[in-house]
């Protein structure tokens, strides 16, 4: 198409994006099959409420779109919200274009 020569700059970016993506695509499949094999962290997700690791539905069955996603409590997502931001502002920068992340 030419434009990998005259877009230089913008093909790098394109080019890191895509292996970034397809590495946190990969680490997704992987947790997605633990967990639908049963396999969850010993315990609690929330011991004030009660609520153990085991308890969360795998699945998106019973017409919850979300699956399990809607019986996490807001302090959880909200904790696994900011680690992906800090992931992505300072370990994993989208300015690097090496692919050595």
């Amino acid at each position: 198409l030419g434009w990998r020569e005259t877009e230089r700059e913008s093909f790098e970016r394109r080019r890191a994006v895509e292996r970034k993506h397809g590495r946190i695509c990969m680490i997704a499949l992987i947790g997605q099959v633990v967990h639908a094999n049963g396999i969850v962290f010993d315990g609690y997700i929330s011991k004030s409420m009660g609520l153990k690791f085991s308890d969360i539905d795998p699945s998106c069955v019973g017409g919850k779109v979300l699956g399990g996603l809607t019986a996490i409590p807001t302090a959880g997502l909200v904790q696994i919200l900011l680690l992906m931001g800090l992931i992505e502002l300072a370990w994993l920068p989208a300015s690097d274009y090496s692919g050595d992340y």
